[in-house]
């Protein structure tokens, strides 16, 4: 069985489009476990209406505890019922009908090679553009997405650069996060709550010997950052703060104390962007200060 996990919080507008597309996939082996975050809108009502046409575990939760945490505990379940495999999606989504034919075809023939596996995710309102192929990322861990806004046509089944997948469609084995568990048990680190925590995962996987692989045919239209708000803050916050972390845990403490300046340089340019948006502004520097201290309480698993 595939264990499938999706983080809702108040999804209400996207939600039923993602799991109606559910109801009509080809493969039916699956079981969906949605983590809902305290939602305050009508999404768990939208929830239960498929409870008898899909099979649905509802993990409610009182408050938005984030993306990372959230996928966390489906996943936990999801081992926990015995899923070798256990795919991480997006509520803003919407799977072709032969999605998960082929992504369970796919890990059948590449099963002794690869243990990560990304979905072809395209733009859901232009669907001639790519939304992501998966990430790379250079020898200071700066990311970037591949294949997002190139024209479909253009992307082909070799990938090269990839080394790691977008959580927002992707496959891990089990035995592939079991391997890369942190001490307090989780697989998404929880204290990123929200935006890097793919990285993050990503890299240890790759560390640890872990092949990523693009399924090309299995398609998945996403609406890109419809949960995530663009302009108060919100992700700027996160995505800048994470940064410091993840590299601090990824890269042995020379080569930390080599790249941290770029990577304040990087949220300081951020912020002379911003300086017409004060909301912005202000959680940059939030975002510097606690990235500063938070690098400091993580441990380098790298030994160089």
């Amino acid at each position: 069985m595939l264990g499938v996990v999706i983080a809702n919080w108040n999804g209400e507008k996207i939600l039923d489009k993602c799991l109606e597309s559910f109801k009509l996939q080809e493969f039916t082996d699956y079981k969906l476990y949605i983590v809902d975050n305290g939602s305050k809108d009508k999404s768990l009502n939208i929830i239960r209406s498929y409870e008898e046409l899909l099979n649905i575990e509802l993990i409610e939760l009182k408050e938005n505890s984030g993306f990372a945490k959230a996928n966390n505990l489906g996943i936990k379940k999801a081992i926990g019922d015995g899923c070798e495999y256990i795919l991480t999606i997006n509520n803003d989504t919407e799977l072709e009908k032969d999605c998960l034919s082929n992504v369970m075809k796919n890990i059948e023939e590449n099963k002794n090679e690869f243990d990560v596996y990304q979905l072809f995710m395209i733009n859901f309102f232009d669907r001639h553009l790519c939304d992501a192929t998966g990430i790379t990322w250079d020898h200071r861990l700066l990311p970037s997405q591949l294949g997002y806004k190139q024209e479909i046509e253009s992307i082909t089944e070799k990938n090269n650069d990839l080394k790691g997948v977008c959580a927002g469609a992707a496959v891990y084995s089990a035995k592939s996060l079991k391997a890369v568990e942190l001490e307090n048990g989780d697989y998404f680190d929880s204290k990123f709550f929200a935006y890097y925590e793919d990285v993050d995962l990503s890299i240890r996987l790759f560390r640890k010997g872990f092949k990523a692989k693009l399924i090309k045919n299995a398609i998945i239209y996403h609406i890109h950052s419809a949960t995530g708000v663009k302009t108060n803050g919100f992700k700027e916050y996160y995505m800048n703060r994470n940064m410091l972390v993840y590299t601090k845990r990824n890269l042995s403490e020379k080569q930390y104390n080599k790249y941290k300046y770029v990577y304040y340089k990087i949220i300081i340019a951020n912020m002379k962007n911003n300086l017409n948006n004060p909301k912005v502004l202000k959680s940059l520097y939030r975002a510097l200060i606690d990235g500063i201290k938070l690098a400091k309480e993580t441990k380098s698993e790298v030994d160089i």
